[in-house]
């Protein structure tokens, strides 16, 4: 079975090896000094008693198990049968233990030492038979080396159960980081962020929330982009394809040239006005700060050309239009301009059926009243609310005078170009 790579396991399994490494390694070196410092000691006593004693030849002095003499031949004959005088080293502790001392208590052991001084050479051995009362090494007694491995493996146990609950306080922030993670949706990301703990955990969560919110932003901008897009560019569309129907039927009766030439610059003013439409809604979905370039325009032309395109609202219905207008040529965006407007007038004829649409704009001023005589309760909403949304947003961007009372019977609009 193959085991799945997880933060958790490789942190827990590195962290075990480590530990254990390192309680093995320390419990080896606490075996060692134990050992080395038995040594030692038996070595200090044996060297306080070759100091202490002056034996002479033939003559060896005992203390207990110890003995200390002057000559090789005059120690005992277990020691010189185990050591010989020719691997005794000068000042160095010579032993030989019988049994396994890291288990259990050694049966016997003998132990040697050649003490040299100047001139002077002293031999001192310690021998600790195995007796039958077993005075020396008692079974009964603890070992140390036991002392030391249950010493180890309890550091080991606490060791591993401090890394676990460790590894639970990090892990459970984690997993509840990950599953915040994948239940954000558009209206959790509008919720504060919750708290994991710690401070890195928090501050990832925020990177998180913010780098999401800016791609919803970024998904609603594309959003409001398609739906703005399609909402205005319904008009140029039907005016082409009106304009596109006639001209072929103008060339299959062969209709005056001049006529046709008419047709065809109104279909490229269309498709003008449509690129125009199309650099406007970019400006706003990219929200720059850098202005649309203006361009000097009659608006009282343009409002009479975008009147006529979307005389098509109106058939079917009895509605009077109003229209009055001056020769001013201001300096606006021609894109952004088109697209107020044509909201503006749009609305005005979709949501009056049998009345009145006034349209009157002098210098830097446009109004737009519309009145119903009567109600229809079938009112259109195709395009209402989006439009006006639109208008809106583009005329707080740009930074126009806007004005709009609704009436029982209608609507009434004023609006005041502002240059930039």
């Amino acid at each position: 079975m193959k085991i799945r790579h997880s933060l958790r396991l490789y942190f827990l399994a590195v962290m075990l090896l480590v530990g254990s490494m390192t309680i093995i390694i320390m419990s080896g070196i606490a075996i060692s000094y134990f050992f080395s410092g038995m040594g030692a000691a038996m070595e200090a006593s044996m060297r306080t008693q070759a100091h202490q004693l002056k034996p002479v030849d033939n003559h060896p002095m005992t203390l207990g198990e110890m003995t200390v003499a002057s000559r090789w031949q005059d120690l005992p004959l277990s020691i010189r049968h185990i050591f010989k005088e020719n691997e005794v080293v000068p000042n160095k502790l010579l032993k030989h233990v019988e049994g396994i001392p890291l288990i259990t208590p050694p049966k016997a052991g003998y132990f040697v030492l050649k003490v040299v001084e100047k001139n002077d050479i002293t031999y001192v051995s310690l021998q600790l038979p195995e007796k039958t009362d077993n005075t020396h090494f008692r079974d009964e007694e603890f070992p140390h080396i036991f002392s030391i491995i249950f010493t180890a493996l309890g550091a080991l146990c606490l060791f591993s159960a401090t890394l676990f609950g460790i590894l639970r306080t990090v892990s459970t922030p984690i997993e509840n980081l990950r599953e915040w993670t994948k239940s954000l949706d558009k209206d959790q990301l509008k919720q504060p962020v919750p708290h994991f703990q710690f401070s890195e955990l928090n501050s990832l969560a925020s990177i998180v929330q913010s780098s999401l919110s800016s791609v919803q932003d970024s998904l609603d901008r594309e959003t409001q982009f398609l739906g703005y897009a399609s909402h205005e560019l319904r008009t140029p569309i039907a005016v082409i394809r009106s304009n596109t129907e006639l001209l072929r039927k103008m060339i299959s009766r062969d209709v005056d040239k001049a006529r046709q030439d008419e047709v065809l610059k109104r279909i490229e003013r269309t498709v003008f006005t449509m690129t125009d439409l199309t650099e406007t809604l970019l400006w706003l979905n990219r929200r720059e700060d850098r202005p649309l370039q203006p361009k000097t325009i009659a608006l009282g032309e343009l409002i009479t050309q975008i009147r006529y395109d979307l005389s098509y609202l109106l058939q079917g219905k009895q509605v009077n239009v109003l229209l009055e207008s001056d020769d001013s040529r201001l300096d606006l965006p021609l894109g952004l301009c088109r697209i107020v407007i044509t909201n503006l007038i749009r609305n005005a004829f979709q949501h009056t059926y049998h009345g009145e649409v006034e349209i009157k704009q002098i210098g830097k001023e446009l109004q737009i009243n519309n009145y119903n005589l009567t109600d229809n309760g079938s009112e259109q909403e195709l395009g209402f609310g989006l439009g006006l949304e639109l208008t809106e947003r583009l005329i707080k961007r740009y930074g126009w005078h806007y004005e709009n009372i609704t009436l029982h019977s209608g609507m009434n609009v004023l609006i005041e170009f502002r240059h930039q």
